[in-house]
Order: C-alpha cells, then sequence, then structure tokens
C-alpha cells in the first residue's frame, strides 16, 4: 500500500484526478524476475482521502501484556491539538507537542490475542481541537507478543511451531485481485489444513490481513526482494546501487507501514534466495534489517537462503530461512522429468517406487545448526503434482511422490528441535510462466496442495494428518 499526496497540484473548483499505471519493464525493480504471471493493471483497492485540515498518519498500535502503546505523525499540526485513545474502558488525552506523538494507555480488561483465541478489541485514535474531533482513526487490535527465547518461538509467551505454508495468491476467476469471496475460501481450506501460519513472497491486501486477524492465522510477508543474484565475485553490482537500495528500502518501509498493526503478522522477510555470497549483499540487507527494527522491533527478522546459503544474514536475523528442494530438482534436472505417459511405458517390477533420498537435508542442517546455533525454519520444500495423475509406483510428477515426499522432509526435520516451522510451497498450483514448458509445465506450476480450481490433492491429505501431530517444544495448549 502507498500513498500519493496531490495537495500541492490542486486547484480551487474541479479538478481531474488520473491514474496511470506504467507496465514497462525497467532497469531497477523488483522483483528481478517474476515467478508468477504478471496480470498488470490495477488489482487492488483505490481510496481517494479528502482531509479538510491536520490529520494523522504512519499510526501504529502496539499492543501486548495489556498495554497500549500508539505513535504516529500529523500532518499539518497546529498548536492546541491534542491526542486521545481509547481501548475497551480505558482512556487517555496527551498534548500534541510538534508533529509526531507517542502515548502509552495501560488496559487492563484486555484478552489476548492467539490462533487458538483470536479476540480483537477495538482501539480509537482522535485528534482533537477542543471539543472538535479533526481525524478518527479505528483498528481492531490484538494484544498478543512474540518474540525469540532459548531457541524457541515464543507467542503469549507460550513455545509455538510454525505449521505453514506458502501462499502465492492466483485464481482461474480473478487473477491476483483478491475479492473477500475467494479468499475467504482460501482460508477456510487453510483452517482444514491445520495451518496456523502463512508465509508470502509478495504483502497482501488489508482485507486479508484482516481476515486473518478474525481468523487467527499467523502471517509472515517480505518485500518481493528475491533472486538477486549477480557473480559472487562481481562489483558495482545491484546491492551497491544506490537506486536498487532505495527501491528495497522503499518497499519493506511501504509494507511494514501497511501491516504493523495486524496481531497476525509475526514475521518480516528481509529477502528470499539471493546470491549472498557476493561481498556487496551484506550492507544492502544489513541496512534494510536496520529499517525493519527502526520501524518495527515487535516482530520477528528472516530471511529464506536457497539451499542453505545464509552467509552473513545469519548475524542479521531472529531465525534463519532454509529453501530445499531435494528430492524434487535434483531429479528432474538430472534427466528424470519425464511425462506422465513416458512414465507408464516403463517396467517396473510392482513393488518399486520410485525413491526419496532426504540425505542432503539430513547434512547441510546438521551443518547450519553447528555453525550457526540458531532456530531454523524450513520455508521451502515440495514437488510439482499433475492433478489427478496417480501412480502406484510413485513416479515423478504424480499425486503420491508429492504427498511422500512431504512426509519424509517432515520425518527428518521432527528429529531437529532446532526447526521452529515449516513452509511447503505452496497452497494452490498457479499461472508460472516462468517454468519452461516440459512433459509436466505447462506455464502452471503444479507444487500446490490443491489445485489452481482449489480440488485437494493428496498432498493436501498428507500434510493435514501431519499437521495434526505435536512438534517438538509445542505445547498442548497450541497443538
Amino acid at each position: 500500500e502507498f500513498h500519493l499526496d496531490v495537495a500541492a497540484v490542486l486547484k480551487e473548483g474541479k479538478n481531474h484526478l488520473a491514474v496511470e499505471v506504467d507496465n514497462r519493464a525497467a532497469i531497477t525493480k523488483l522483483p528481478p524476475c517474476l515467478g508468477y504471471f504478471n496480470y498488470g493493471g490495477i488489482h487492488r483497492d483505490v481510496r481517494l482521502e479528502i482531509h479538510p485540515g491536520p490529520f494523522v498518519r504512519n499510526e501504529f498500535f502496539l499492543a501486548k501484556n495489556g498495554q497500549l502503546r500508539v505513535t504516529g505523525a500529523v500532518i499539518g499540526a497546529t498548536t492546541g491539538l491534542k491526542i486521545r485513545v481509547r481501548c475497551l474502558d480505558a482512556e487517555t488525552t496527551t498534548e500534541l507537542n510538534g508533529d509526531t506523538f507517542d502515548v502509552q494507555l495501560s488496559v487492563p480488561n484486555a484478552q489476548p490475542w492467539s490462533p487458538d483465541h483470536p479476540v480483537l478489541h477495538v482501539a480509537t485514535l482522535e485528534l482533537v481541537n477542543g471539543r472538535q474531533v479533526l481525524h478518527e482513526c479505528a483498528r481492531q487490535i490484538g494484544f498478543r507478543g512474540v518474540e525469540m527465547s532459548d531457541g524457541k518461538i515464543l507467542l503469549n509467551g507460550e513455545p509455538i511451531f510454525l505449521k505453514g505454508i506458502c501462499y502465492i495468491y492466483d485464481s482461474p476467476v480473478y487473477g491476483l485481485t483478491m475479492p473477500p469471496e475467494q479468499f475467504r475460501k482460501d482460508l477456510a481450506l487453510l483452517k482444514e489444513l491445520g495451518v496456523n501460519t502463512i508465509r508470502s513472497h509478495f504483502p497482501y491486501t488489508r482485507e486479508f490481513y484482516e481476515a486473518c486477524d478474525r481468523e487467527g492465522i499467523l502471517v509472515w510477508i517480505e518485500a518481493p526482494i528475491y533472486c538477486l543474484h549477480p557473480r559472487t565475485e562481481a562489483t558495482g553490482t545491484m546491492f551497491s546501487d544506490p537506486a536498487w537500495n532505495q527501491l528495497a528500502a522503499t518497499m519493506i518501509e511501504e509494507m511494514i507501514l501497511h501491516a504493523r498493526n495486524h496481531p497476525s503478522v509475526i514475521l518480516y522477510g528481509l529477502g528470499n534466495e539471493c546470491n549472498v555470497e557476493n561481498p556487496e549483499a551484506e550492507p544492502f540487507f544489513r541496512n534494510l534489517s536496520r529499517k525493519v527494527r527502526s520501524l518495527d522491533d515487535s516482530r520477528l527478522i528472516s530471511y529464506a537462503s536457497l539451499y542453505c546459503l545464509v552467509g552473513p544474514l545469519a548475524g542479521m536475523v531472529d531465525v534463519l530461512g532454509i529453501n530445499e528442494y531435494w528430492g524434487w530438482y535434483d531429479k528432474i534436472w538430472g534427466g528424470k522429468g519425464l511425462s506422465p505417459e513416458q512414465e507408464a511405458k516403463i517396467e517396473r517390477p510392482p513393488a518399486t517406487l520410485e525413491p526419496i533420498d532426504m540425505s542432503f537435508l539430513e547434512e547441510k542442517l546438521n551443518e547450519l545448526k553447528n555453525l550457526h546455533n540458531k532456530p531454523m525454519l524450513l520455508t521451502e520444500f515440495g514437488a510439482d503434482s499433475i492433478p489427478g495423475y496417480v501412480s502406484s509406483s510413485r513416479d515423478l510428477w504424480s499425486e503420491e511422490y508429492h504427498a511422500d515426499l512431504l512426509k519424509e522432509t517432515f520425518r527428518v526435520l521432527e528429529t531437529h528441535p532446532e526447526i521452529r516451522g515449516a513452509f511447503p510451497f505452496c497452497f494452490c498450483d498457479y499461472r508460472d510462466p516462468s517454468k519452461h514448458v516440459t512433459a509436466g509445465w505447462d506455464y502452471m506450476n503444479y507444487k500446490g496442495v490443491v489445485s489452481y480450481h482449489r480440488r485437494p490433492k493428496k498432498a493436501f491429505y498428507a500434510l493435514k494428518e501431519i499437521y495434526r501431530r505435536k512438534f517438538p517444544g509445542e505445547t498442548e495448549k497450541n497443538k
């Protein structure tokens, strides 16, 4: 979400406001490549705000342990203004000193928010001049805290295992727009699946966050800072380019200002699958981590590494993210990516199953555990499965192979208590022209546990059964 202030160019009388969408490729762009279909156009809500006088901007309701802290700025501030904050039966009024404010309010009757008990309370912020209310902001807030302690993620002081999934939104009916009738259906499927957390490669709409607040689904969001892959020895890369740095910082700021009032949001991602071995990557991401901490230090920070290439980001984040596709890309890029028709012609003994080898994952997890001594999240893993393609021999691209690969991956991670959450990729199949047309891909990414039309695959039921279990460090309360 972003704002354009047009007050300086308005004239008294009639004005014509137009929004132009420029969808041309640029040299400085994030993301640098697309892993989903570029629909273009305006696919989220547009609002016109009219403020006849001073108004509040960037308000932040930070609620935890019965304490509410409200900060923000006043545009067009004048002398004599006051800030009034109310929540439940608590209220306080403070003189505005300058153009920013920081108000503290004790709310002893507030109930804590959690996935099991997503209680929301209405908090109201008013900018007042005498008896006149110049601007009012009302938010549904949740009192909850998230932190790392002793290698565990704590939500309201209780350890929690993030039973997650990557949610790349796309729909055969609505494309990239997110109408409530579609995302409510998706959230119902996610709840049935047993998911308590979703991860996204890009920020969501305000309405979607509000739905997650109500449903008690935790959210990890990232600005689309991914796949920056200069050569390791290269200099003068996008990591050191001021334009790229400014664009990334702006995206991070817009993402956080938009999402930080939602109790469902607990994790910010600095990026995804970049070449962090390039020396210029460290200052690039260090500046971003400082930006995140300065805007909101009440959430956790992570980064999703490519096949465990964490590099210097291990020292910047609260929890390490590991993307890995062992058991999938190593096989199909190794010449085994046959079509279902070709697989059907191969004669095998009836009891022979396509093998699944997770030894590489086991080896890397042990290596990282000993190297960084830091909690981790398994942030991407899985396989493509063609909806409806079943195979008694568990052939590649089959629903059976996809389901069993998830089972084997969880078998490994459940022996590693330093893993504090898992995010299979992904919830639904979606349009992805970056996938070169092969015997299996046809401009669709088939890694979803449900199809493009939201039909559950066998991987859905396998994951549902897995998420019914209690994970290491997880209490019965949040199981």
